[in-house]
């Protein structure tokens, strides 16, 4: 999947603060505090304001406190979940949107010097990551970086580790700490392992014993099937496949209970019953790259946007 940043239309360029790139680490903490202000008075509300910047709606209203501590004016009336300008807010509304949409001009002038005008790169990692953990940084990026050419191979864990080692991309996410001359492995998130069964399907309530899945069919994810094998040595695996909606499809057609990271479930609508394991189960997540210096400059852009 590709996606090219000239299809991604944004209101603003929103560059991240006190990293590699920036203008000056200082300017920009005050942009993103401007940034915020104009954007929760152009939509009305802290939380459309911290989807469209693509944060969280905490980081928008802090910032948006900072500011209004700094310049000791209150820029809102707060009335529940909406948000209405002050006499002092729309007095300095218009000026803040000048100085963003300057330092905006400004910005992409020097990403142009700098050679971020153009150039690709390429990212593997599994689907749940690519939807639940890079959609938003990545609009945010080709926002950033229009020229920038974004190439998205959605693969397992082993092809993404695969690729890396081919230097076929310069990003994957793989499972565990990686460690070969040139490349840099960071921890980028856990998740907790979680029990996905049919409504019913266990007779107890509560957190699920290990022992108590011996004798359980299993429909197997490619990510945690090794860890079945590995914790339950006996354990019945029906099939095994890397397609989460494929999965719960299954659980819910009977066919046998999964284990499956947390993430995959996020935003998913299933009547199953989700259980914790008694004695919790971690799923890490590590993101490898070339060191910093042997990136190109888009490649250091991104990284540095995540």
């Amino acid at each position: 999947m590709q996606v090219a940043g000239a299809l991604c239309i944004g209101q603003t360029v929103r560059p991240h603060a006190g990293r590699r790139g920036d203008l000056g680490a200082g300017v920009e903490a005050n942009i993103r505090k401007f940034r915020a202000f104009v954007t929760s008075a152009r939509l009305g509300s802290f939380t459309r304001a911290a989807e469209d910047l693509g944060c969280t709606q905490s980081t928008v209203s802090r910032m948006v406190a900072s500011l209004e501590a700094d310049w000791q004016l209150r820029l809102f009336h707060r009335r529940g979940t909406a948000l209405v300008l002050t006499s002092d807010g729309e007095a300095v509304l218009e000026d803040a949107d000048r100085l963003c949409r300057s330092y905006d001009d400004l910005f992409r002038h020097v990403e142009s010097l700098r050679g971020l005008s153009g150039g690709s790169i390429a990212i593997a990692a599994p689907s749940s990551i690519v939807a639940l953990r890079l959609a938003k940084p990545l609009g945010a990026f080709v926002r950033s970086h229009p020229g920038v050419q974004v190439n998205i191979i959605e693969s397992t864990y082993g092809e993404a580790q695969s690729l890396m080692e081919k230097d076929a991309v310069d990003f994957a996410f793989v499972p565990h700490h990686m460690q070969a001359e040139g490349l840099e492995c960071t921890l980028f998130e856990r998740d907790e392992l979680v029990i996905v069964a049919p409504r019913g399907h266990f007779a107890q309530p509560g957190a699920i014993p290990v022992e108590s899945l011996l004798d359980e069919m299993f429909v197997a994810d490619t990510e945690t099937a090794p860890l079945l094998q590995r914790e339950l040595r006996h354990s019945n695996v029906r099939c095994v496949t890397s397609n989460t909606t494929a999965i719960l499809a299954m659980v819910e057609a009977g066919l046998g209970i999964s284990l499956l990271p947390s993430l995959a479930l996020e935003g998913s609508d299933t009547s199953l019953d989700v259980r914790h394991l008694e004695t919790p189960a971690w799923r890490s997540m590590y993101l490898v790259h070339h060191h910093a210096a042997d990136l190109s400059a888009a490649a250091r852009a991104f990284l540095d946007a995540l």
